[in-house]
């Protein structure tokens, strides 16, 4: 339930964004929207291993290995496996505890809010939401170079 508030948040301020754009008459290339919102959704829980619709639910993600708030870094690769979702889902339905893909390869888990574990930095946090947004520009031009040599460039970025 926290990941679909979590989507609903990241589709609303992507559309606001791009709103804000069209009405400034700011042009901007379409998929750029997309990563905005999909940069949210990997940077959702680099703040204390919770995000807005993980605050709601009162849940957070910690490292299974030393139970403390899981790294700012962790958080980002566990959630780099929504690119598989239905496959996410399938894994967690059978799972016993009910963890993901992400969960797995990060050494994760998520249990209910515990406001005395240690925090993580904010340094660290910044620090892999700016990996994330470098990333994702990186494979932006990576996209816009495939579709120009291809001729698709006035498909895509119109």
């Amino acid at each position: 339930m926290a990941f679909f508030i979590d989507a609903a948040i990241a589709a609303l301020l992507a559309i606001f964004v791009n709103s804000i754009l069209i009405f400034f008459s700011i042009r901007v290339i379409t998929p750029m929207v997309g990563i905005f919102a999909w940069s949210i959704i990997f940077c959702k829980d680099c703040f204390s291993g919770i995000s807005i619709g993980k605050r709601i639910i009162g849940i957070q993600v910690i490292d299974a290995n030393t139970g403390q708030i899981a790294n700012p870094l962790k958080c980002v690769v566990r959630n780099l496996f929504y690119f598989l979702t239905f496959i996410e889902f399938i894994a967690m339905y059978y799972n016993l505890h009910g963890l993901r893909l992400g969960d797995y390869a990060t050494h994760t888990k998520v249990v209910l809010y515990n406001k005395t574990l240690q925090r993580s930095s904010y340094i660290q946090s910044f620090l892999a939401i700016g990996y994330v947004l470098i990333g994702l520009i990186l494979f932006e031009l990576l996209l816009y170079y495939r579709a120009s040599s291809f001729g698709l460039w006035g498909l895509l970025y119109q």
